[in-house]
């Protein structure tokens, strides 16, 4: 694995207010804006999940772990779940509390729930159980005890490619005294170990978003804008790349035994 730093912004506070005040700058400096539905479904975490989920059911509980914005625990909704948003910040699920009335969302620590044990039929988490410094597994084995047995765990996290081997050195570091850790990348050997540790069965996982990750090697190798003739080119070339070698994120599936 190999840990991500950002320059020190909150040197005083501790780690969940850390987070929680990044995530909640991070949503209010897009305007709080959500994706609609059709961008959220031409996602590849949309296809793992159509082909992993039980079919929907008002039954079927499915914590959405890091909500965020909330966009996918209203996906869930519509589509027949019984969706549970769970976050860290604070003020983002006071404010969707007030606006979907019809939606469990709870502020929280997706290392440390409320919730029963076995209480959930699936569990989906996109980007999240990275940010913690100590590691992956605290989240691991807390989605392990709320899952039913037999449930099934998806997750994305940042995926430590052969592109980043290539161009990074510790030499790109902030000074230790100027730096605090930000999130984890994991080699697709990795991320399946992490599941085996917390009890899933998982056989494999899968490099996801190449153009995300091309997009940033043309960026930071030549100096190309993050722009919309950018965004076509590598949405075009995307698919003729190396996944291994460009893709920006990993997502992989576990079954609780």
């Amino acid at each position: 694995m190999r840990a991500d730093y950002h320059i020190v912004k909150s040197p005083n506070v501790g780690e969940i207010e850390k987070l929680d005040h990044y995530w909640t700058d991070k949503w209010k400096s897009i305007g709080s804006r959500r994706r609609p539905l059709w961008r959220i479904k031409a996602g590849p975490e949309y296809r793992f999940f159509l082909k992993e989920a039980p079919e929907p059911n008002a039954q079927v509980r499915v914590l959405d772990g890091g909500c965020g914005l909330g966009e996918w625990s209203m996906l869930l909704k519509k589509a027949g779940y019984k969706p549970y948003g769970l976050d860290i910040c604070e003020e983002v699920i006071a404010s969707l509390r007030e606006e979907f009335t019809d939606i469990n969302f709870l502020c929280g620590d997706i290392r440390q729930t409320s919730f029963e044990n076995a209480f959930f039929d699936l569990y989906i988490s996109w980007g999240v159980f990275e940010h913690f410094e100590n590691g992956l597994q605290d989240s691991f084995n807390e989605a392990y005890r709320v899952l039913k047995p037999g449930g099934k765990l998806i997750v994305t996290v940042p995926f430590y490619s052969q592109r980043l081997k290539d161009v990074e050195t510790d030499d790109n570091l902030p000074e230790p005294k100027d730096r605090e850790f930000y999130q984890w990348r994991l080699e697709i050997n990795e991320l399946v170990e992490e599941f085996k540790k917390g009890g899933f069965d998982c056989s494999e996982a899968t490099p996801i978003y190449r153009s995300e990750g091309l997009r940033r090697h043309l960026h930071h190798s030549y100096g190309m804008p993050y722009n919309r003739i950018t965004h076509v080119l590598t949405t075009v070339f995307a698919p003729f790349v190396s996944a291994e070698y460009f893709a920006h994120m990993l997502i992989a599936v576990g079954v609780k035994k």
